[in-house]
């Protein structure tokens, strides 16, 4: 979608067209929070972000 601002807007306007809206506090992710990378089967990858957590995944 290019800019993450479009996201948010298509969000919003998608939210509008089904009757609900996006409420005061709410947290939107609006882009990715890592770097995207090829996987091949076998890859096990695991990110640790500072204040969120950490995750694994293995591809088989």
């Amino acid at each position: 979608m290019g800019s993450p601002a479009i996201a948010v807007a298509w969000l919003a306007n998608t939210l509008g067209r089904l009757g609900m809206s996006l409420k005061a506090g709410e947290v939107i992710l609006s882009g990715a929070l890592s770097a995207m990378v090829p996987v091949v089967a076998g890859d096990n990858l695991r990110v640790s972000i500072a204040g969120i957590g950490s995750c694994s995944v293995r591809f088989d």
